[in-house]
């Protein structure tokens, strides 16, 4: 309607209004009388429409009061019915139990008279039955912390427990319905899951429910098959709270303290809400086309402060349970010698500061600047003896500029600077600078992070050129692996999310164990 505001919604607001009689509607919103009882006659007579008689019924558990199609009231009103209750049923059933029922074990119903009334719907489910649907809940174990009613249809181990109590034989697998058909309703098995999920963990499935069941426990297992390693809140800043959780075996630990190219990259589906995925990965050093996950942390923060959190927590675990020291190429003469990443300021930021953190009790001298003090270095400092960016990532984010006002000349200026060659640095800023606003402001941006421009091009970093040249160009193992674990489920809970990871990163350690131990492909 054209009177219809916001602050005035008395007036209709009918979207697709072709699907809608409008001869009808018109008759309706000017009171025409004699138009409406024309139409609704003729509706009548085609068995539909307010003037035929109600035939709608609702059991009284569903506590339903109103009818929900319109019908013309006796004085011409058109609303919705209100139901009635009718009157009691005359049906009597007598039971007779026998006084012992180890002997005889049976009982008789007998029911006299008929219902006066339609079959109610089959809304409540039995004790018994409700029993059944537990037990095989609770069969799924931590996989019902993100049961929803479709994922229990389409659940393997939960399939096989209903066909065997149903005794199924058919090649279509049996519907929940099944069992009873109150769990045709999945807003009741929706709530019936919730029950016993609540029972089963009281915690929640959050973190307070991961620390609980997860951390707590996992202090019990043996070393070897560890994997929760904390679960802790740190205040950072303006007293925001940050949740952090880490997993990662021993062997992870080991792989993640021997390797030499590391990449990292978070990840933003697998687990709902605030909740990031951090991952430590790089490609095996006898095993090329491979790469390996060495840990897995879930953050609610992507500031600076809480990547040095993050850092310092994740290599003091590894040094803890490996008796290993963490180590930089330029800093202790071996070690790391690139590490890989997208061009997150914070994670950047985060990186350096660790390794600043590292060098504040050391009285030696920078290997490639003997000018300086290890201790002196700044965090961007630290960054150009190890740090790239992943190419990817630069190129599909410059590519992102094209058709944006900014010109060609200014693009390929841009390309130029991820490069092992030497460039005029000063004539490619010129030549952006003048392919218009975004590319100033695209500019201004990779300057001022100040490790941009020297994890892209190599003449402006301290990295060895063979080393650069021997290092991933690209975080793409990340992004296999992100792409791996999402397929086992997205939008997960935190408890979930731990769960289905550490799962995968077992397999794949097992997986590898076994690479290594046949030396082939398949």
């Amino acid at each position: 309607c054209q009177y219809r505001t916001n602050s005035n919604r008395d007036h209709l607001l009918l979207r697709n209004i072709q699907e809608f009689d409008i001869s009808y509607l018109e008759a309706l919103l000017s009171n025409d009388k004699v138009r409406i009882k024309h139409y609704e006659q003729r509706a009548y007579e085609k068995g539909y429409g307010p003037l035929v008689p109600c035939t709608f019924q609702a059991s009284p558990s569903e506590q339903k009061q109103c009818c929900p199609h319109w019908h013309r009231a006796d004085n011409g009103e058109l609303r919705q019915g209100i139901l009635h209750t009718t009157s009691k049923c005359p049906v009597r059933f007598s039971i007779y139990t026998p006084n012992d029922l180890d002997t005889c074990p049976f009982i008789v119903i007998i029911s006299r008279n008929l219902h006066n009334h339609a079959r109610p719907l089959a809304v409540k489910t039995p004790p018994a039955i409700k029993d059944v649907f537990h037990s095989m809940l609770v069969d799924l174990d931590w996989k019902l912390a993100d049961t929803t009613p479709r994922k229990l249809v389409v659940d393997a181990g939960f399939t096989k427990s209903l066909r065997q109590y149903l005794n199924w034989e058919l090649v279509v697998d049996p519907s929940i319905s099944e069992l009873h058909p109150s769990l045709g309703n999945f807003d009741h098995v929706r709530r019936l899951i919730n029950d016993i999920r609540k029972s089963r963990f009281p915690e929640g499935t959050g973190f307070s429910g991961t620390h609980k069941l997860l951390v707590e426990q996992h202090r019990l297992l043996p070393e070897c098959v560890r994997y929760v390693q904390c679960a802790e809140v740190y205040s950072i800043e303006g007293g925001k709270s940050f949740y952090l959780i880490i997993c990662m075996s021993k062997d992870m630990a080991l792989h993640l303290l021997t390797t030499k190219h590391l990449s990292i990259d978070t990840s933003f589906k697998h687990v709902h809400g605030k909740w990031q995925e951090f991952e430590m990965e790089s490609w095996i050093e006898d095993r090329k086309r491979c790469n390996g996950c060495w840990c897995s942390a879930f953050t609610t923060s992507q500031s600076s402060l809480a990547h040095l959190i993050l850092f310092q927590r994740i290599f003091s675990i590894a040094t803890e349970v490996t008796r290993l020291p963490v180590e930089f190429s330029h800093i202790h003469g071996s070690g790391y010698l690139t590490w890989i990443a997208d061009a997150h300021k914070g994670q950047a930021l985060g990186v350096g500061l660790y390794c600043q953190s590292l060098c504040t009790e050391l009285n030696q001298n920078c290997p490639i600047k003997p000018e300086k003090m290890l201790s002196e270095l700044s965090p961007y400092d630290h960054l150009k003896h190890f740090y790239r960016l992943c190419n990817v990532h630069f190129k599909r984010n410059v590519n992102e500029l094209r058709g944006k006002g900014v010109s060609s000349s200014a693009i390929e200026a841009m390309f130029s600077l991820a490069t092992t060659v030497p460039q005029d640095l000063k004539h490619l800023y010129a030549v952006i600078e003048a392919g218009g606003p975004k590319a100033c402001a695209w500019l201004k941006d990779k300057i001022d992070a100040k490790f941009v421009i020297p994890a892209i091009h190599h003449a402006e970093s301290l990295i060895p050129l063979n080393v650069w040249q021997s290092s991933p160009s690209s975080t793409n193992g990340n992004e296999q692996a992100h792409r791996d674990v999402n397929r086992d489920g997205i939008n997960l809970t935190v408890l979930g999310g731990v769960m289905r990871g550490m799962h995968r990163d077992f397999r794949a350690m097992k997986s590898l164990v076994f690479l290594r131990q046949h030396q082939q492909w398949f």
